[in-house]
């Protein structure tokens, strides 16, 4: 791909940030990882704490709630690529303040109504926040890495992600316990909480060097190569399948756990599923992004085929498939560091928040699709009707971006993944 700008190489961006190429970041460098890592955990509890307090807060019914939380990523789809578009032309600081900010007012605004319609159109405004604080933090993230530690630095990133979802379920059963289930006091103290990441931010958080140039206005995907828009149906199918993974904690409910059993359950869950991210991401610095996304996508098959087994029966046979079901999961979470790190990799310094800006359209475009079609799935078939949701959704996308990758000349018998790994040149 050619840009009007020549792409940098990565390891010598890397000594740029580091100043070493060993890998090894300098103090200010790792404070502002440590604060980007801080200011998503935080962000992400809150939308976890709306995730558990959405069924209740509202009356209607699993179609309803998946309505409702659609709204929020069908706003971030909308307005991912012009964020993406504006942190490579202005800069990545004030857009992640700006979104931080306003999703702190916004949650605590959610505590003056329980109308349907109003909820919904809050929950929309903040997918535009949302993709201001996505967005500008994987540009970030790329800016301070380079190829021989971005993967392990995008899986710090997801663990941030993951488990901040987890905690803020179980923040938000805390809440609910010592206010007698005030839902409305529960809202202010998760705003509260946003409030608090907003201001470390402003406090800690400065700009990042990039470069700048206008060639993507008018084509945001020309901020992604050939091979990485092949997987852009892979990466619609995982982020599908996990916005049909957060009705989970209703559909939990079929097995009579309680609602601080499944905040502790997803909570440690996602710790694992956080630490395995961290883990595949140092594993693709050292063999290449290809590979480790493949591991991701076949343990993400065995994960969901070996838990639909399970449930299958009556009484479910967890206890059984549990082995097939632990290694899954565990490879499964080699998926989301290998693609965002892939993404960094390839995209020119130009072009970064455009290239973040495309996988964030995929991922808030998924978790839209997924929250209905996770919705539907538990009023029609419960946790079994969810599983098979998320089976068909991968198999769909694996075949789709299989297909763009055959035609891209990239897959083979002897499939050239190595290529994944290496700096777009001009």
């Amino acid at each position: 791909m050619t840009t009007n700008e020549t792409s940098a190489d990565p390891d010598s961006q890397h000594r740029d940030m580091s100043g070493s190429a060993n890998g090894t970041l300098e103090i200010n460098s790792k404070q502002q990882l440590f604060i980007l890592y801080l200011a998503m955990l935080v962000t992400r509890i809150g939308f976890g704490s709306i995730i558990l307090l959405f069924p209740m807060y509202l009356n209607v019914g699993s179609f309803g709630i998946g309505i409702a939380l659609s709204a929020y990523p069908l706003a971030e789809f909308v307005s991912a690529a012009p964020i993406g578009s504006y942190v490579d032309l202005k800069g990545r600081r004030r857009m992640l303040l700006l979104g931080l900010l306003s999703i702190s007012l916004l949650t605590m605004a959610m505590s003056l109504t329980r109308n349907f319609y109003a909820i919904s159109i809050i929950h929309a405004i903040m997918g535009f926040s949302g993709a201001a604080v996505t967005v500008s933090s994987l540009t970030m993230i790329t800016d301070l890495t380079g190829v021989s530690n971005r993967g392990v630095s995008m899986g710090g990133f997801d663990f941030s992600n993951i488990l901040g979802y987890a905690l803020g379920i179980s923040f938000a059963t805390t809440i609910l316990h010592f206010t007698g289930r005030n839902y409305g006091l529960a809202f202010v103290a998760t705003g509260i909480l946003l409030l608090g990441a907003s201001i470390a931010s402003v406090v800690w958080i400065r700009e990042t060097s990039h470069s700048s140039t206008r060639s993507h206005r008018i084509n945001p995907l020309a901020a992604l190569d050939r091979n990485t828009r092949a997987i852009l149906p892979l990466w619609l199918g995982l982020t599908s399948i996990l916005g049909v993974v957060f009705v989970l904690p209703r559909s939990l409910r079929e097995f009579g756990l309680q609602t601080s059993e499944i905040g502790l359950t997803l909570s440690l869950g996602a710790f694992g599923i956080g630490m395995g991210s961290v883990l595949f991401g140092r594993l693709s610095d050292k063999i290449g992004r290809g590979k480790t996304l493949g591991i991701g996508v076949v343990g993400l098959i065995l994960l969901l085929f070996s838990t639909l087994e399970a449930v299958s029966h009556s009484p479910p046979r967890i206890y059984q498939q549990l082995p097939l079901i632990a290694l899954g999961g565990f490879m499964a979470t080699a998926t989301v560091p290998s693609a965002l790190a892939h993404v960094g990799d390839k995209a020119n310094r130009g072009l970064r928040g455009s290239a973040m800006g495309i996988y964030s359209m995929m991922l808030s475009l998924g978790m839209a699709v997924g929250n209905v079609l996770g919705g539907y799935s538990t009023f029609m078939g419960g946790l079994k009707g969810i599983l098979e949701a998320s089976a068909a959704i991968l198999l769909v996308s694996l075949s789709v971006t299989l297909l763009l990758l055959y035609r891209a000349g990239s897959l083979r018998l002897n499939i050239d993944v190595e290529k994944w790994h290496a700096p777009i040149t001009t």
